[in-house]
């Protein structure tokens, strides 16, 4: 049996691998193979024993979602490698508050549809990079504006992060018709500059 973490008045609430395990409902050899590979920190050390903080806590929350939306181990460690080793147990519940889950019903394989429709795989191969080049842009700048805007104004009106998660769920459907929007217009006018340039050869 693991010895009970020591008190620490002084510093943050201490847990041990088996209380850590039960906190995130994940096995100890998952937790393991999370530290060996680097997606979470290693553990605090006290003499021979080794503790785990908040910070452990948020951080196995994170990859748990991740890997509920589907990223692989090395997307994972993309994805964690961006955030500060100083990031708050705060600062990253909002990074989970941004993979709130959504109804995934509407998902469209867009390689796949393409090419039932009669276009190349190549270029179907290429569409789909395009669309996940700037997909990823467009989430790392809408998370830092949930970060550096939304978050703040959410906290100082006495919310909390399970408020702005759910605020962040209910803007993913207006992003998403936003970019839709965006998206038709600038095809509109796309299309309108190649006829011109083609009316004047």
């Amino acid at each position: 049996m693991a010895p009970a973490a020591p008190d620490a008045p002084d510093g943050p609430a201490l847990l041990t691998l088996d209380e850590l395990a039960e906190r995130v409902a994940m096995s100890v050899r998952n937790i393991r193979f999370y530290t060996t590979k680097r997606l979470v920190p290693p553990p605090l050390r006290r003499g021979r024993s080794g503790y785990y903080t908040a910070d452990h806590v948020a951080r196995l929350e994170l990859v748990r979602e991740l890997q509920a939306h589907g990223f692989t181990l090395s997307a994972i460690k993309g994805y964690v490698d961006r955030i500060p080793e100083d990031a708050t147990p705060s600062d990253i519940a909002l990074h989970l508050s941004l993979l709130a889950p959504m109804s995934r019903d509407g998902e469209v394989d867009v390689h796949d549809g393409l090419v039932g429709i009669g276009v190349p795989a190549s270029a179907a191969e290429a569409v789909a990079e395009v669309y996940a080049r700037h997909g990823q842009q467009v989430a790392d700048e809408l998370s830092e504006i949930v970060r550096t805007h939304v978050w703040p104004a959410v906290r100082d009106a006495g919310g909390s992060v399970e408020n702005l998660r759910e605020l962040v769920h209910r803007l993913k459907p207006l992003t998403i018709a936003g970019l839709v929007s965006a998206y038709e217009l600038a095809m509109d006018e796309s299309s309108d500059s190649y006829e011109r340039r083609g009316s004047r050869t």
